[in-house]
């Protein structure tokens, strides 16, 4: 089919090669060999009047225009898309929709593990691809390679809805013999000590706390950094040092390893976690009843712990069943 003079087939081609860079790259994406690949490129470039790639050295790198491009012809694939999947109902029950949803692994362990739990019950035939966020997650969004994102507010993607799912504070974890034998530190205390932080996503962003503290008068010594939530507690065993994570995430972690809660002595304001999907999805049955078991599965997480007195490290147990969603 051609409109104003372009094969439309084309924009799956040229969206390939736009995002790979590569005649090669682009026709494995597409299952297509590379002589058929370099021929769509071929008339590409004679309707656009442009190169569209140009080689330097052993590269292939965009024109101006090309450059121009990516945006619109994802969003058209994109909205071609939401149309090819319009049906009057959805069943989930004989879905077998595979949902890429990219989030930090402290929103995995409080949050998705329930979500995909619920869902194996009620879509059984369902799948998830569950991913680290990355300095790619905004480009993943907008291309519509993750369905769905899900952070807090300063790592949202501009430009696309999104809606909050659930709060949390923080605590302190130490180790389940830390000489602090009480509940709480004093900030004092909490400034003196060695801490373990966390910089996650790939591109080592801070956490939603260490933005806070980094403003202030005091700054915290922090001698070991992880890439991630959970490897903290492995990180603070037999150690005197502190960690400050998610009030949720410190108190499931206070059940599986030797470690404890503690009050935070600093005054950090709670946070949000928000779900985000692509504008033109927004009318996608299946994203649409994701979202919902979101927000259900968020109604029912208990209330954010806040009495750390009565946390000792204790045996690994089993989840608790949680109510049917839907």
């Amino acid at each position: 089919m051609r409109y104003n003079k372009l094969d439309l087939n084309q924009l799956v081609v040229l969206d390939a090669l736009l995002s790979t860079k590569s005649v090669g790259r682009a026709a494995e994406r597409l299952f297509l060999s590379q002589p058929a690949t370099s021929c769509s490129l071929s008339r590409l470039r004679e309707y656009f009047e442009d190169e569209l790639l140009i080689p330097v050295g052993k590269t292939q790198v965009l024109t101006p225009l090309a450059v121009e491009l990516i945006k619109p012809v994802r969003d058209v694939l994109l909205q071609i898309q939401t149309i090819t999947r319009a049906r009057p109902t959805f069943e989930p029950a004989t879905s077998t929709r595979r949902f890429t949803i990219e989030s930090s692994d402290y929103v995995i362990s409080v949050f998705l593990a329930e979500v995909v739990r619920r869902a194996t019950r009620l879509a059984p035939l369902m799948q998830f691809d569950l991913r680290a966020i990355s300095p790619q997650t905004p480009e993943h969004l907008d291309s519509g390679e993750a369905e769905l994102l899900i952070a807090p507010e300063f790592a949202t993607v501009p430009g696309h809805p999104a809606e909050a799912l659930f709060e949390d504070t923080f605590s302190c974890l130490v180790c389940a013999n830390h000489p602090n034998g009480g509940t709480s530190l004093t900030p004092d205390q909490y400034f003196e000590a060695a801490h373990v932080g966390v910089e996650w996503g790939g591109g080592r962003r801070v956490t939603f706390d260490a933005r806070l503290i980094s403003t202030g008068k005091r700054v915290r010594r922090q001698d070991v950094i992880a890439p991630n939530f959970t490897l903290v507690p492995e990180l603070l065993i037999g150690t005197s040092r502190i960690a400050t994570l998610p009030s949720r995430l410190a108190h499931q972690m206070a059940q599986r390893f030797p470690v404890r809660m503690l009050q935070c002595p600093i005054s950090i304001p709670k946070f949000a976690e928000k779900v985000q999907w692509h504008k033109y999805q927004e009318r996608d049955p299946a994203i649409a009843w994701l979202r919902t078991l979101l927000r259900e599965t968020a109604l029912d997480l208990p209330t954010v712990e806040t009495d750390v007195a009565s946390q000792r490290p204790s045996k690994p147990r089993s989840p608790k069943r949680r109510p049917h969603a839907g």
